[in-house]
């Protein structure tokens, strides 16, 4: 997954904005799908399509297009099978998930560090693994609560009484990530807190990273074009 050689076939064109749209779906959708099965239908549906939008946007890659799609296969098997169970809060399930959503995030990232030039396709997959991380460590955050219930409290005062739901630390993920941190949300255990920390970290780091590489591509471009 790293960067491609000199003389390495090109990358397909408009490889993530698929996953890009499913992405913002299943933002702007989650606080609905939890409530009725028609919701949770439609939250698998979005999750479906995160799904195929995450191994078209990987397909370029045989080795990383093959894993990509076992895991998918994995995630839609369970996903169903939970639904039309009836089941919440499985542990398997949200292990399937997470490991989806942690390897999508690393496969985009170094498909988009390993570009060799910057374009709209490349601004879409940074947008893309932001989103992947936050997702990412939402679903994590949401299996360590099952494993280890009690592991966030939510502050009554500013959230008022409210049951730990994977919607809820969705919202607590993205808080971290970006650094707002409302505090309607705290982790409690040294699992869910290790966790925070090390999402904390990477939502600053990610956006250094990805300037440095930004401006790397453009001063070697006008570097390139002075000496010809």
């Amino acid at each position: 997954m790293g960067e491609a050689p000199a003389g390495a076939a090109a990358q397909p064109e408009h490889r993530f904005w698929l996953l890009l749209i499913a992405l913002v779906a299943l933002l702007i959708g989650y606080p609905y799908f939890e409530n009725t099965r028609t919701g949770a239908f439609l939250g698998g549906v979005t999750a479906l399509w995160a799904l195929i939008g995450g191994v078209y946007a990987v397909r370029g890659n045989p080795r990383t297009f093959g894993v990509a799609l076992v895991l998918a296969l994995a995630t839609a098997a369970a996903s169903a099978s939970a639904f039309l169970g009836g089941i919440r809060g499985d542990a398997s399930v949200e292990a399937i998930f997470s490991a989806f959503y942690a390897f999508m995030t690393v496969a985009v990232f170094f498909e988009v560090i390993a570009e060799r030039r910057v374009s709209s396709d490349t601004i879409y997959g940074a947008i893309c693994v932001y989103l992947l991380v936050g997702i990412t460590f939402g679903s994590l955050y949401d299996l360590v609560e099952t494993l280890h219930p009690g592991s966030f409290q939510i502050n009554v005062e500013t959230a008022g009484p409210a049951v730990i739901r994977w919607r809820t630390l969705i919202f607590f993920s993205f808080m971290t990530l970006t650094t707002i941190g409302f505090g309607d949300v705290t982790p409690v255990t040294t699992q869910a807190q290790s966790l925070v920390s090390i999402e904390g970290v990477m939502g600053v780091l990610y956006v250094a990273v990805l300037i440095a590489r930004v401006v790397g591509i453009y001063a070697r471009r006008v570097s390139e074009e002075s000496s010809r």
